[in-house]
């Protein structure tokens, strides 16, 4: 019997923490719940878009885990102390397109691009939610779907661009161009930036800043410097958001830096990046450890090899592993941390590099010395040159966004030393494996599907 995706939503809308609105398969001729239902109302509507985040937290997929592991172990940042057949392939630069990772990243990605063009559609055509809402709504599922494709388009290069619930004409879609994915990121971006609240209740939700933090970010990786320039100058200047004091106090739930982060929905865990990258016990060799060349980046008095690298001795030997996050398990507290998506270092740090780059030294200094002097690192001195300013750029970016959401694996690629970087650190490391395979189950799906190079 045809089953269909729809968003279940409960007649009584709990409290966000705890909402268990998510999706769910049935019977076609067994259930009167239509999208019409579902977006019935503002309450409903509003309900369905938590929902959206929910599910981005229920699980090591896509948005709670897996951009923070798996792109670290294709580039320098991890490797692996006992590894799997398909965890290892990351390591080794060495993907099967019948990688389940691989499969299961893209999968979900998708499944959750569906819930945003649901929202999106069905939002947009229901006659019993104010103008204004409908905006709003749209606006937040056109973030998340932005932030989506960002990264499906810096995993797999040129992908589907699936903009419809219509699922006769998006299985036959064919790859679109990298430039014509960013295309749509940035109209969905502008759109909700210009259209969100500056501001909604303790960030977990998208608003107007996160949609700008993130054009900023986009605008840099797309080489439009004076557009990335102007994003961020925005967030730093809007003084709604300072530096954490530590780096310590970073991922806190009181966080001052906080653009957009995750609510934890899980309540054994505090967020699945803790619980995966601390061990169970100090005597536990980690899963995921920090490599020697990240190590060996950090200067000696670098308040972040203190406070955010983790160590473990077993038998002897000493094994790091990332501690941002400090609770593997929730242990019965609540709101101690979150997920972070967007913070506002990024954006000094995307401001340093879009300077350095239109030659703007004095401005781009100024910039990454904010960064260095947190970290209890001294200001670097006036006068060096673009290429000074650019390499320390590089490993500012490198060691602030350490094991986040994938930056140090597009920093190599988008900025073009993948090949020089890793051909020294993998010994089997080739240049096409910058991008990850497109997934076999899909090619066999879609006959319109190509396969990267390479594989």
């Amino acid at each position: 019997m045809k089953k269909l995706s729809i968003l279940y939503i409960p007649i009584i809308l709990v409290a966000i923490a705890s909402s268990c609105k998510q999706l769910v398969q049935i019977d076609l001729p067994k259930d009167e719940l239509t999208t019409e239902k579902v977006f019935s109302d503002s309450t409903n509507a509003n309900a369905a878009i938590v929902g959206i985040y929910v599910r981005m937290q229920g699980g090591l997929n896509l948005c709670s885990g897996s951009l923070s592991i798996y792109p670290a172990l294709s580039a320098d940042e991890l490797y692996l102390a006992s590894a799997t057949e398909e965890n290892g392939q990351f390591f080794a630069n060495a993907l099967l397109p019948i990688n389940n990772t691989v499969g299961g990243i893209w999968s979900t990605a998708y499944s959750f691009i569906y819930d945003q063009n649901a929202c999106i559609e069905g939002i947009t055509q229901s006659d019993n939610i104010r103008e204004d809402q409908k905006a709003e709504l749209v606006a937040e599922a056109r973030v998340i779907r932005a932030f989506l494709y960002f990264n499906l388009v810096n995993l797999y290069g040129a992908v589907p661009l699936v903009l419809t619930t219509d699922y006769d004409h998006s299985r036959t879609l064919s790859r679109m161009p990298v430039e014509v994915v960013y295309d749509q990121i940035i109209s969905d971006l502008l759109y909700a930036k210009s259209t969100l609240p500056l501001t909604v209740d303790q960030n977990f939700r998208a608003n107007s800043d996160a949609a700008t933090a993130l054009l900023a970010r986009v605008y840099l990786y797309r080489g439009n410097y004076a557009a990335a320039i102007e994003q961020a100058t925005e967030i730093i200047e809007s003084g709604r958001y300072t530096l954490a004091p530590t780096p310590n106090e970073v991922f806190s739930a009181q966080s001052t830096e906080t653009i957009w982060n995750l609510l934890p929905v899980n309540p054994a865990r505090a967020t699945w990046e803790g619980f995966n990258f601390i061990p169970s016990s100090p005597t536990r060799i980690p899963t995921y450890v920090l490599s020697e060349a990240l190590l060996d980046s950090f200067d000696e008095d670098d308040l972040r090899a203190s406070q955010w690298v983790g160590h473990s001795t077993v038998n002897g030997q000493i094994y790091a592993y990332p501690y941002k996050y400090k609770m593997r398990t929730s242990a019965g507290q609540t709101n101690v941390e979150r997920y972070v998506v967007l913070r506002l270092a990024e954006q000094y740090l995307i401001r340093s590099e879009a300077a350095a780059e239109m030659g703007d030294i004095q401005g781009s200094t100024a910039d990454i010395n904010v960064i260095r002097i947190r970290a209890g690192l001294l200001a670097t001195a006036d006068g060096y040159d673009r290429e000074f300013i650019l390499n320390e750029i590089a490993k500012q970016r490198r060691l602030e966004l350490m094991c986040e959401w994938g930056h140090r694996w597009y920093d190599l690629k988008r900025t073009g030393v993948a090949d020089a970087v890793l051909s020294n650190v993998k010994p089997n490391w080739r240049p096409s494996a910058e991008l990850f395979p497109i997934p076999q189950t899909q090619i066999n799906r879609n006959p319109f599907l190509s396969q990267n190079t390479g594989y």
